[in-house]
């Protein structure tokens, strides 16, 4: 490291993440003159300007960009080398960080696995944040991050949970009104129930099929969704988690069972996190306590699930209209 200190990398990185010194200083216990001479002295030791300062604003140089970026991951693995060092192999202690979808998965499924765990575990912590973007587990600030769909062959550690079915699904009076629906094609011209993506792949033996979304509703909520189709606003696609007790009860009927897809549902772990006990503990907490939660929501049975379990308006005139864009 020569004359590089690691409170100097630590004070730039703060710098660099909160955008100047006074919001560095807040974020830390160090005064903005202390984060200051550091980040001065790391500079004078590197030869180079990380940082352009003026007296309204801060910026990273070229080369304080591409430093920053190199020294997070650097600090990433050594606090996962000092964490893993300092645990201890009888004690779970420590903090997780868990990155999960939200919606009813998260929400009903995972959180509370999440709080019977803290409560066999009082000394772990776990911050739990929902989100349906793609996270950097090897760069990034999670230990276990819960994933939907194919895992590309990597040296991260994955391990199933579940597999999802995705359904096509409409209320009774809407199936009715509109006549059977036996082929993709069918759907061409009826209002579809559909999340952030406007169009349909559908597969079936080989077989591929788009369906493009021409009028409907457009809803970024599984539950909501779930509303729609039983209120008779059109056919949803959505998993089986938020519709199986609907269609028992036949508040919902399945349309095109056939091509109904799978999609894997997987926690996945840089290796060197999973090291740590705390974070393999929860990884085996959640795979032994996941599936019978999930058939438990299957059947409508969640007590952490009590919407009502029917609509008043379910199969009234609207839904015998069709239902349209709201």
């Amino acid at each position: 490291m020569n004359n590089v200190s690691w409170r100097g990398i630590r004070a730039f990185l703060l710098v660099a993440e909160h955008g100047s010194f006074t919001a560095a200083a807040r974020a830390s216990n160090m005064s903005k003159a202390n984060i200051s001479q550091l980040v001065s002295e790391l500079e004078e030791a590197l030869s180079v300007q990380l940082l352009v300062r003026t007296t309204r604003s801060l910026r990273l140089t070229e080369v304080g960009e591409g430093y920053a970026d190199q020294c997070r991951k650097a600090m990433n693995q050594l606090d996962a080398a000092a964490d893993w060092a300092s645990q201890s192999t009888r004690t779970l202690k420590g903090a997780i960080r868990m990155n999960s979808v939200g919606g009813l998965i998260g929400e009903d499924l995972v959180a509370p696995l999440i709080m019977s765990f803290q409560q066999a575990h009082p000394d772990v912590t776990v911050r739990l944040d929902f989100s349906s973007a793609r996270v950097d587990l090897v760069d990034g600030p999670y230990d276990i991050v819960l994933r939907m769909g194919e895992l590309p062959d990597s040296s991260l550690i994955a391990r199933g949970l579940r597999t999802i079915r995705t359904r096509y699904v409409a209320s009774p009076a809407f199936v009715g009104a509109r006549g059977p629906i036996n082929t993709p094609s069918d759907l061409v011209d009826l209002p579809l129930i559909y999340g952030s993506v406007d169009h349909w792949q559908m597969s079936r033996n080989g077989k591929e099929q788009t369906i493009q979304a021409r009028r409907g509703l457009r809803i970024a909520s599984g539950r909501v969704m779930r509303r729609a189709a039983i209120e008779g606003h059109g056919v949803a696609r959505i998993g089986d988690v938020y519709c199986d007790a609907d269609i028992k009860a036949g508040r919902l009927v399945e349309v095109l069972p056939d091509w109904a897809e799978e999609t894997p549902l997987s926690l996945v772990c840089p290796p060197m996190r999973h090291q740590l006990a705390r974070v393999r503990a929860l990884m085996d907490w959640l795979c032994s306590h996941f599936p019978a939660h999930y058939r438990a929501a299957l059947n409508g049975e969640l007590p952490e699930w009590r919407e009502a379990q029917a609509y008043p308006h379910a199969g009234s005139h609207r839904g015998e209209a069709g239902g349209g864009t709201l």
